[in-house]
């Protein structure tokens, strides 16, 4: 539950940070950004209940714009670019 708590703090303070922002401003190994986006998830459901949201800004092609429908991208399927900008994270 810190994680969550520390996550959403972060965000309130911090607007517009991506997964790999958090855990280096949390000082966490690049290998707990699946625990990252975990706690990302249970965190929209309190902000939920206190009347908050979180947004994401989905990623991003850099190279043609394309816009994804999932948290994680590697490759663009429409010009197979994989200069892909990682989600953003928001509480509204």
């Amino acid at each position: 539950m810190a994680l969550i708590e520390d996550i959403i703090n972060l965000l309130e303070s911090q607007s517009g940070l991506t997964a790999k922002e958090i855990c280096a401003i949390l000082k966490l190994e690049p290998e707990r950004e699946k625990d990252v986006y975990s706690a990302l998830i249970k965190a929209a459901k309190v902000l939920r209940r206190k009347g908050r949201r979180l947004v994401m800004q989905p990623p991003r092609c850099k190279k043609c714009g394309f816009e994804f429908d999932k948290v994680k991208a590697t490759r663009c399927p429409k010009c197979k670019s994989e200069w892909i900008e990682d989600a953003r994270f928001f509480v509204d």
